[in-house]
């Protein structure tokens, strides 16, 4: 595979520029002085996955099956987000 050949300093300069060569397609070999340090490749094909769509998510039937007292509190005027009001009954343990 033929590949363009830069020096540390001018591949450091041209980074995202041979980023880009490579996200295309092409081998970047990267040199100092005349050795080979690195090599600038394109990524692998990843598996792509489709999103599910959320037609197909379902929620339990009984997700708000059980009894909320503070919402039911809220709900019958009996709460305030002051602290200390509340004028229920507290909460049996």
């Amino acid at each position: 595979m033929p590949f363009d050949k830069y020096k540390v300093a001018e591949a450091r300069a041209q980074f995202s520029v041979l980023l880009d060569r490579a996200n295309a397609g092409e081998e970047i070999l990267v040199t100092k002085g005349r050795e080979p340090q690195a090599r600038i490749v394109p990524p692998p094909e990843a598996a792509r996955r489709e999103p599910a769509p959320l037609a197909n998510l379902r929620l339990p039937d009984d997700l708000f099956d059980h009894e909320d007292r503070e919402q039911a509190a809220i709900d019958a005027g009996e709460y305030s987000d002051d602290p200390g009001i509340w004028r229920g009954r507290p909460a049996a343990s």
